[in-house]
């Protein structure tokens, strides 16, 4: 192991410690005040419990800055991931600042921007570094996958927070037409993981974006919004075992045999 990939690993250690601190502190800090939380609502703004997906993310990242240490998972950490952790990792933390702040259209292009590194670090490991071991899976893939499905999942909610308001009066046509629009993206997307290069289908993700949609039904209100997400929620969650019914039907499909992570 050369000095530059133990300095890399240091630095991951590091921004990771940095990371946890950030998220914590917004969790215990001061909270924002009314004006931001009012602002920051949406008609696609899911249910608080959906952070535990956080808490989840974090854990696994943290399981992630120690395996790299080992040899097995030199290789993913160093060309898989790369500095991408530490860009994703600052990122991210600036989004999650400026939103609390009430800044939602800058937090939205750095949701993008967060979005777009960890794309790279889910695409290069699905694509260039796959997972061999169990431990390559959990430690290594999964928490970028469950981060990949979350940021999507976090961006068209950006969207809506930087370019929409709420109404007293709830939505109106328009205002349901585009957040429709969103649940299908986010949908869409979720079977996209699923069929993602067929053989390398990502369920983990899928899963997120599912949850989310859940998450989505149990905090709105408006009955157009709500029924659609939790249709959609379903179709999320339900997509992935077509394949195992297809094989006990004695159908062949490509997904099939897709693995949990891709």
């Amino acid at each position: 192991m050369s000095k530059l990939h133990i300095f890399q690993k240091v630095v991951n250690v590091v921004v990771y410690l940095f990371f946890l601190s950030t998220t914590v502190y917004s969790i215990v800090g001061p909270a924002p005040n009314d004006d931001v939380i009012g602002e920051g609502q949406t008609y696609i703004t899911p249910s608080f419990w959906i952070e535990w997906v956080w808490t989840v993310i974090h854990l696994l990242l943290g399981a992630f800055v120690i395996y790299q240490w080992f040899e097995p998972a030199h290789e993913q950490a160093i060309h898989g991931v790369g500095w991408h952790f530490v860009i994703s990792v600052l990122l991210n933390a600036a989004w999650l600042a400026l939103v609390k702040h009430g800044h939602f259209i800058i937090g939205f292009i750095f949701v993008l921007l967060t979005a777009s590194s960890v794309s790279y670090v889910f695409y290069n490991l699905s694509k260039n570094h796959p997972a061999t071991t169990w431990c390559d899976m959990i430690l290594i893939h999964a928490p970028f996958s469950l981060w990949h499905g979350w940021i999507v999942f976090s961006a068209v909610v950006g969207f809506f927070q930087a370019f929409t308001h709420v109404s007293e009066d709830g939505p109106g046509f328009w205002s349901r037409i585009f957040v429709i629009i969103g649940i299908l993206f986010l949908a869409g997307t979720a079977i996209g993981y699923v069929e993602y290069k067929k053989e390398k289908g990502d369920l983990t993700s899928a899963f997120v974006i599912a949850l989310g949609l859940l998450a989505v039904f149990t905090n709105q209100q408006d009955a157009w919004i709500r029924w659609f997400a939790f249709a959609f929620a379903i179709l999320s969650f339900l997509y992935p075992a077509r394949a195992v019914v297809f094989k006990k039907l004695g159908r062949n499909t490509d997904a099939a045999s897709a693995p949990l992570l891709g």
